[in-house]
């Protein structure tokens, strides 16, 4: 079986060159096989975060998006049971059928495919920052958020045993988060420094997700609220 790439460049976005990326696989006989396809949630923060990605890198995939409705349960269903036994999205099912799980999976597989420019780092001492600090903002801050939510949401009232004490806890573990995250980040422009990188988006996207949980950083967290208005006034965020 091979593999070819066609990327095809369309028109500016936001002044910035758009590859659209066309994966080709062939079996033995040379036959293209299908195309990937997408599962997806528009208010799901780790679906959202794959989505701003693909914008930040300027990629539009030869991909079919299939909207998961989690409101409704559609999670739950033994359609969707059949693709994430874990009812989470997104899920990347490649052209061969089989399928990725996990935001952060899916994002190190299109960086594979399209590596410039990277978003998790062009060297492995950049690589290994990047993920170490996008992990903690991912386990230390979503990771509160969702322990939150779970207790708080109407919409795991079924599914949980709600707790006001379990939803304190959340909310002191997470300022003790977000003190440490304050001392990571420093003064510079992004999450890492510089350059724009993988945990600017999962930390904008997680301070996105803030407001409906009243869980949005204390003003004194500067150098976080810094590094998410900087990515919000992106072009692709316009």
């Amino acid at each position: 079986m091979g593999r070819l790439c066609n990327p095809s460049f369309l028109m500016p976005l936001n002044g910035r060159a758009v590859v659209t990326l066309r994966p080709f696989f062939y079996d033995r006989n040379h036959r293209v096989r299908k195309k990937m396809k997408l599962y997806s949630c528009k208010m799901a923060p780790n679906a959202r975060k794959l989505l701003v990605y693909l914008k930040e890198k300027a990629i539009i995939p030869d991909i079919e998006t299939v909207e998961v409705d989690l409101l409704s349960g559609a999670q739950y269903q033994p359609e969707y049971q059949a693709i994430n036994p874990l009812g989470k999205v997104p899920v990347l099912e490649l052209d061969d059928g089989s399928l990725v799980t996990e935001s952060l999976s899916i994002i190190e597989y299109f960086e594979e495919i399209y590596p410039q420019p990277s978003l998790t780092g062009d060297c492995p001492e950049e690589r290994a920052k990047i993920k170490a600090i996008e992990r903690y903002i991912d386990f230390e801050f979503m990771g509160t958020m969702g322990i939150i939510a779970h207790n708080m949401m109407p919409l795991f009232a079924k599914r949980f045993t709600q707790s006001p004490d379990v939803i304190e806890y959340g909310r002191a573990r997470q300022r003790e988060a977000l003190e440490h995250l304050e001392k990571f980040i420093g003064k510079g422009p992004f999450v890492c420094g510089e350059k724009v990188s993988i945990a600017d988006i999962t930390l904008f996207v997680t301070i996105e997700s803030a407001n409906m949980l009243r869980a949005y950083p204390d003003p004194k967290f500067q150098n976080i609220l810094r590094c998410f208005e900087n990515f919000k006034k992106r072009p692709v965020m316009g």
